[in-house]
């Protein structure tokens, strides 16, 4: 379910492939990168995932008021100067996806464990209303918990570059969600092969179990500036390194 307010979505797929550095990108991206992004304006909620086939694949989505949350002044400082923590960090993301989203409808009104986070690109024009006409059928009859979709508006001045080919037909990103793992894999298949005439996956479909979710209402420090980096955190994983 997308908070309320919200009218479109950052979607992040990435990998932390590097033996060892899983449990620090789970620290630093619970306790310090989540936080400090949704601290940014315009920003609403953010939500952890990580793959249930691959622990070094993960997906993060970030709410927002609109897509003019990626184009602030305080966002764009946080991009362009990472924290010492960040910038160690941005060196172990692999497979890095990022597609800024509007949101274009949503059905169901809970939330669930299990997401399936869909990327598609266009076969054919109308491939929207399909998508909607085909999720709010599978709500509608307990086929899914929930489902949200948006149109992508990708951006080529992010210093992570997409690591995948580029498509020149519009895209999507569907996000599905279920209580139970092997109902939710099953609908995707059925919902790939009745898309297949509109549209096709422009990434290997992925489910993942959602981990954290910190909303801006939550945060402590104020949000008239940045909030704090975790330099404790940081100390505790790399002793004497204030670089």
């Amino acid at each position: 379910m997308n908070p309320v307010g919200a009218h479109a979505f950052l979607a992040l797929w990435n990998s932390v492939e590097r033996e060892g550095v899983a449990h620090e990108y789970e620290v630093w991206h619970t306790h310090e990168h989540v936080p400090e992004r949704v601290g940014s304006p315009g920003f609403i909620e953010a939500v952890r995932c990580r793959s249930v086939g691959d622990a070094t694949r993960f997906f993060t989505c970030y709410w927002l008021r609109s897509l003019d949350a990626l184009s602030s002044d305080a966002y764009r400082q946080l991009v362009a100067h990472p924290t010492p923590w960040s910038r160690r960090m941005r060196a172990e993301l692999g497979h890095f996806v990022r597609m800024p989203c509007e949101l274009s409808g949503s059905v169901g009104v809970s939330s669930a464990r299990y997401l399936a986070a869909l990327h598609l690109g266009e076969r054919a024009g109308g491939a929207e209303t399909g998508i909607a006409a085909m999720l709010a059928r599978e709500q509608a009859r307990a086929g899914l918990v929930s489902a949200q979709w948006g149109r992508c508006h990708p951006a080529d001045d992010f210093p992570l570059a997409n690591q995948t080919p580029r498509s020149e037909a519009p895209s999507h990103v569907l996000l599905l969600q279920h209580t139970e793992l092997a109902a939710l894999r099953e609908r995707v298949q059925a919902l790939l092969r009745a898309l297949a005439p509109l549209a096709r996956p422009l990434a290997e479909p992925d489910v993942f179990e959602c981990l954290t979710q910190v909303r801006q209402s939550a945060l402590k420090a104020p949000l008239t500036r940045r909030q704090p980096a975790r330099a404790d955190l940081f100390e505790r994983f790399h002793p004497g390194d204030k670089a």
